[in-house]
């Protein structure tokens, strides 16, 4: 299967509504729905004879005759007078006869049927077409769905909102059933002001799912797609081949769209897709355990020493978490920053949990097999906050990259894997463009506003560190028991406290951060962690591992240690005393 499906499946799984369709004629081909241009070669071709022509083209032919392109209304107005009439002439195309019936033809086909589906689940919500023809509306009707069509600007100004309709379907060119067609030749460059802003409402606040589109003679469809530059959530493009000709590449180009080939056409599409996504919600309904069965079969992958299927595995997960992250749209106004903080890094926190398990496993059992999986892993969620927007807001959508950081470290101290440590600390490449010239050691720093996004969440406290109190401290607790490797919140608390000090030490050492804060270490009553790591430095004497990070020169360390204490002696607070007192006993020994 194709990773893009795969990967177009979970999202829409776990972010339900956030994606919307665009269909054109091929989505009705084989239910034998002529096209709207087949249509109109048709009805000109019948005015032709009318008037005595018989010429090949009969789109040439009513453009010589008329002096302009063929417009569906007119062309209409010209074959039959009255509304009973207009609606004769047209049925035969959209509505089944009895020989069509018993061949299939003109109902709904698997791909409508299987669209209801996500739409009576909550998958999809909004539905924009090309066609004329009523066949989404008959699948949705099989299924009880209520729904809300609008195909002319009378519509759009009584419509339900889109986030409080169960689905709307938006027929861009008029409905077979109603007179108010719009031209579909590249004569009309423009919608109504109406329907424009609804359109671009809709592709800038959901992602976008393209099927049986060309492009090719939609020119007011494309103009308006083209007028909408936000990027809030990932568009998807299946297309028959790999081939996609001018009109369409061009949109897919500005939209940064996904390409789905499945030349098996737009039934098995949407079956398929249908599938994935009601069998990944079945399997989290009777399997809560899922991150349990994940982890279990990672962990099997690396007794096998199955390198390919382990970079797969996390590469799919990784891209998954970057695909729901694009669901926080920083430019969000519909609420206060505090609201959307509170709502969002709950959310955030689940998305990101599975990848973390998954990477600590692997920096935990295997991290000198895979450093450049665990590396790449940082760099490509480095992506997470590029763009503009609510300075808080993208704070929020950093945290996963902060999660995994943080769970990775703490593995490897855990492990005793400082070698692998330094390089996680120092070699990830920033791929956000806004900071590619700063170093990861920076980048990663809880001050860089992290401080400030904490806060939100708990807007009286008046903790010294509220992103390691409110925010870091309590998701390690959460999410690192029960993977195997710490066996209670005390070992991973005195995982994190030696962390802290690492990093502070470090960053002092390659002079990496300016007014780093220097981990909650220093501010706690209980420094039992950071006592018994220095004392196994003091038994360890040069040889201890930890010194990798200093180049392998004790005295480098040393160094660093004293520059913390002239810090921690500055915060005049009792437990900052001790924690000095601890450090120099280290410094101290001869």
């Amino acid at each position: 299967m194709d990773d893009k499906m795969v990967s177009l499946s979970f999202s829409m799984e776990s972010n339900k509504g956030v994606y919307a369709l665009l269909l054109g004629s091929g989505v009705s081909y084989s239910a034998g729905i002529p096209t709207g241009w087949h249509i109109l070669e048709t009805l000109c071709g019948r005015l032709m004879k009318v008037q005595g022509s018989d010429k090949a083209n009969a789109i040439e032919w009513y453009e010589e005759k008329y002096g302009k392109q063929p417009a569906y209304d007119e062309v209409i107005e010209l074959l039959a007078k009255t509304s009973s009439d207009r609606n004769g002439l047209l049925r035969e195309f959209f509505e089944p006869s009895k020989d069509d019936q018993e061949h299939g033809l003109k109902v709904p086909t698997q791909a409508h049927k299987a669209i209801a589906e996500l739409v009576h689940d909550g998958f999809i919500k909004v539905i924009v077409t090309t066609n004329f023809d009523r066949l989404m509306e008959q699948a949705l009707d099989a299924l009880n769905v209520q729904y809300q069509t609008l195909y002319h600007d009378s519509d759009i100004e009584g419509m339900r909102p889109l986030t409080h309709a169960e689905c709307t379907i938006i027929k861009v060119h008029g409905d077979y059933r109603d007179m108010r067609f719009k031209n579909i030749t590249d004569e009309l460059k423009e919608y109504s002001p109406e329907l424009k802003g609804l359109l671009k409402q809709v592709f800038n606040d959901y992602g976008m799912i393209v099927s049986g589109w060309s492009a090719e003679w939609d020119t007011a469809l494309k103009h308006t797609i083209r007028s909408v530059v936000g990027r809030r959530y990932s568009w998807y493009w299946h297309n028959f081949n790999e081939h996609l000709n001018p009109a369409a590449h061009e949109v897919v180009e500005f939209r940064d769209a996904h390409v789905i080939v499945d030349n098996r056409g737009a039934d098995i599409f949407f079956y398929q897709l249908k599938e994935n996504v009601l069998s990944i919600n079945q399997n989290k309904k009777l399997n809560p355990d899922t991150l349990a069965m994940k982890i279990s079969r990672l962990k099997k992958l690396l007794t096998q020493n199955r390198t390919i299927e382990i970079n797969d595995f996390i590469t799919s997960e990784t891209e998954v978490l970057i695909e729901n992250m694009k669901s926080f749209n920083a430019n969000e106004k519909r609420k206060s920053s505090d609201e959307l903080v509170k709502e969002w890094v709950p959310k955030v926190e689940e998305q990101s949990r599975e990848l973390v398990c998954l990477l600590t496993v692997i920096a935990y059992y295997q991290a000198d097999s895979y450093k450049d999986l665990l590396i790449s892993s940082l760099e490509r969620l480095t992506i997470l906050s590029s763009g503009d927007g609510n300075t808080i807001l993208l704070k929020v959508k950093e945290l996963p990259l902060q999660y995994v950081f943080h769970s990775i470290c703490m593995s490897l101290i855990k492990s005793k894997n400082y070698l692998v440590l330094k390089q996680v600390i120092t070699k990830p490449k920033i791929r956000n463009r806004s900071y590619q010239s700063q170093n990861f050691e920076w980048y990663m720093s809880p001050n860089r506003g992290f401080d400030d996004m904490a806060r939100y969440l708990e807007v009286n406290s008046n903790y010294y560190l509220p992103f390691e109190t409110i925010v870091m401290g309590p998701f390690l607790l959460k999410n690192l028991l029960g993977i195997g490797i710490w066996i209670d919140e005390h070992e991973i608390n005195a995982t994190y406290d030696v962390l802290g000090l690492l990093r502070a030490t470090h960053q002092q050492f390659r002079e990496t951060v300016k007014n780093y804060h220097y981990g909650r270490f220093a501010y706690k009553q209980d420094n039992s962690a950071i006592k018994d790591f220095l004392s196994d430095g003091r038994e360890e004497g040069d040889e201890w591992e930890v010194l990798v990070l200093f180049d392998g020169d004790r005295n480098e360390f040393k160094t660093a240690l004293k520059n913390i204490v002239e810090y921690i002696r500055t915060l005049m607070i009792g437990p900052a005393f001790m924690s000095a007192h601890i450090i120099e006993s280290y410094i101290n020994l001869e």
